[in-house]
């Protein structure tokens, strides 16, 4: 059996037409499906939590972008019963494009039903006070969450999407973002023991995959299954370099610049001296408390592309 959470409203509304495309080829293949659609934030957290608290082992797939996945990734119950399936349907699919999932609906749909590749992968555990939340893909503070909280608010993105640049989005907003934002300090202690001051902070970033904000590969060299996260920070630069950094960055080539700093952890605490803007996969929030983030090594079976 396999069960499919749909984001109807993924690619700006185009998410139900690719559904439509997918549904007909199960129908075509006789598969025995359930299919349930979110309709708010944090309503696929909800069905993933529901559909994953029964015994039985079972195929579960997220049809989406990653703010979708990352809510099915955090809602599974026993990781060890499901195996996971992901059909990208979002504006930057950095997810799929780190595993060398397939982009086309009708491709990814038959990796799903005909897999010659699993792959288990770990995930990010981030806490801050009493709640927790996964990641699959990122997670990070300051002037990247700034620009996903902007870009989950923006009408652009959706007028973007409708001709297939929703990417454009998240450069659009970042250059005017870059403007606005003020750094801050941030102190960040490496594995509990290791610590570090960053007195003019833009972000930091803890990365489970290469790749985050519509293909920015900002840890090139991450890799989802060595049970490590990848971290990097950006600090002290002045804005126009950071804005030159940028374009780089879509390379991995922006650890050239003095202010680009790079770690390799199983865990690392967060603590900013003023409240920043955070995310996970690109899903902002904005905590009041110190935040650790820890790899789970192993955590989640994955259907894979090709090998990574």
């Amino acid at each position: 059996m396999y069960y499919f959470i749909v984001n109807p409203g993924s690619r700006s509304g185009n998410g139900k037409i690719i559904w439509k495309r997918v549904e007909q080829i199960l129908e075509q293949e006789q598969v025995e499906y359930r299919v349930f659609f979110t309709s708010y934030r944090y309503h696929a957290t909800k069905l993933a939590r529901e559909i994953t608290s029964r015994s039985e082992k079972l195929t579960l797939v997220s049809v989406g972008g990653d703010g979708t996945l990352n809510e099915v990734v955090d809602g599974i119950q026993n990781l060890e019963r499901v195996t996971l399936g992901y059909i990208p349907t979002g504006s930057s699919n950095d997810f799929a494009r780190s595993l060398s999932l397939p982009s086309k609906p009708e491709e990814a749909l038959h990796n799903i039903l005909h897999p010659s590749y699993f792959q288990r992968i770990d995930l990010g555990l981030m806490t801050y006070g009493s709640l927790t939340r996964r990641f699959a893909g990122s997670c990070g503070c300051g002037f990247d969450a700034a620009v996903c909280q902007e870009a989950l608010e923006s009408p652009i993105k959706d007028t973007l999407n409708r001709f297939g640049l929703g990417k454009l989005t998240y450069v659009g907003i970042a250059l005017k973002q870059l403007l606005l934002f003020r750094p801050a300090p941030v102190t960040l202690t490496l594995e509990h023991r290791k610590r570090l001051h960053f007195s003019r902070t833009y972000f930091l970033s803890a990365l489970n995959c290469p790749y985050e904000g519509g293909g920015l590969k900002m840890c090139p060299k991450a890799r989802p299954d060595d049970g490590f996260l990848n971290v990097c920070v950006v600090e002290g630069l002045s804005k126009l370099t950071i804005a030159l950094m940028f374009p780089t960055a879509y390379l991995g080539w922006h650890n050239i610049f003095r202010g680009i700093h790079q770690y390799r952890v199983k865990s690392l605490e967060i603590r900013p001296e003023k409240s920043l803007p955070f995310h996970t996969d690109g899903e902002p929030y904005t905590p009041e408390d110190v935040l650790t983030v820890s790899c789970l090594p192993g955590a989640l079976t994955i259907i894979a592309g090709n090998k990574v």
